[in-house]
């Protein structure tokens, strides 16, 4: 049996997940108490031991989530397989989310009665003993339904890869870092289309934008160092038995230069025995 955890903050796509998760034939169950997971656990793979099955764990549940790191040590003896996703977004991102939806936070609405932001901080406080040991990790924000499902599928669907993921994504640094980012590059300093008019509405991924860029050497001089930093250091993380590692390049706007450096190393690193996956934050979120 594969046993998948998802957890993260109320608001960051938990039950989207689930539905992804549910589409790969998964038996899903939202919100079950801590308490009650080994029990579970063992009557399912009683009932239907070739099924897999997702949990989903937040701070509605019963029980407490610092209690989860120990429990899966348990279980992770009678599984094929084990994961944790941890699902985040932004603090900007979540507060919309709850404004449009018109909900109250679970924090908010339950006994505590705390304003949203003391909310989302608490939240998270308690949440981080199951971030920590999280296998995967995903921020959300800017993310429309179908990209965040699109990853939880890349991610989960299969047999457990015995190479190490690189997910190179782009971003615009005026919504704020990746929260999944290991580590970020910042192409801020290159020639912005933005400024030609005739290219502002145009992404990285148009002809006319890797036209404009490619004639700048600093374009590739800052492509040779990003290429070079992941075959010096990826290998090593995955010696090391890291399994997900996330490089986050960033621009202004997420539109033009990260897009574009984004979809050229990934053309680069096609000889590398690495599972690469390619997002673009901001451009997901208008898919």
């Amino acid at each position: 049996m594969h046993l998948l955890i998802v957890s993260g903050r109320s608001g960051a796509g938990k039950s989207s997940a689930l539905g992804a998760l549910e589409d790969l034939d998964f038996y899903c169950i939202d919100n079950l108490p801590v308490a009650l997971l080994r029990e579970t656990f063992h009557t399912v793979s009683t009932a239907s031991p070739n099924r897999n099955l997702a949990v989903s764990i937040d701070v509605r549940t019963l029980g407490r989530p610092a209690d989860v790191p120990e429990l899966l040590k348990i279980l992770e003896e009678h599984v094929t397989r084990l994961d944790i996703l941890f699902i985040d977004a932004l603090d900007e991102s979540l507060a919309k989310r709850f404004s449009e939806t018109r909900r109250l936070h679970p924090l908010s609405a339950g006994i505590e009665r705390t304003h949203l932001s003391d909310a989302l901080k608490r939240e998270s406080a308690r949440l981080e003993p199951i971030q920590h040991i999280a296998t995967y990790k995903i921020d959300s924000s800017g993310l429309s339904i179908h990209a965040l499902r699109s990853q939880v599928r890349e991610l989960v669907a299969g047999e457990k890869s015995t190479n190490l993921i690189l997910k190179i994504q782009s971003f615009g640094f005026k919504r704020g870092i990746p929260m999944d980012s290991d580590t970020v590059f910042d192409a801020r300093s290159l020639p912005n289309p933005y400024w030609e008019p005739e290219l502002r509405l145009l992404t990285g991924q148009n002809d006319s934008i890797k036209a404009y860029l490619s004639q700048f050497a600093e374009t590739f001089e800052f492509l040779d160092e990003i290429e070079a930093h992941v075959r010096r250091w990826i290998p090593r993380h995955a010696e090391s038995g890291r399994q997900y590692f996330t490089l986050s390049i960033g621009c202004t706007g997420g539109q033009h230069r990260s897009v574009f450096l984004t979809e050229t190393l990934h053309q680069r690193l096609n000889n590398l025995d690495l599972n690469v996956q390619v997002v673009h934050r901001e451009l997901s979120s208008t898919q």
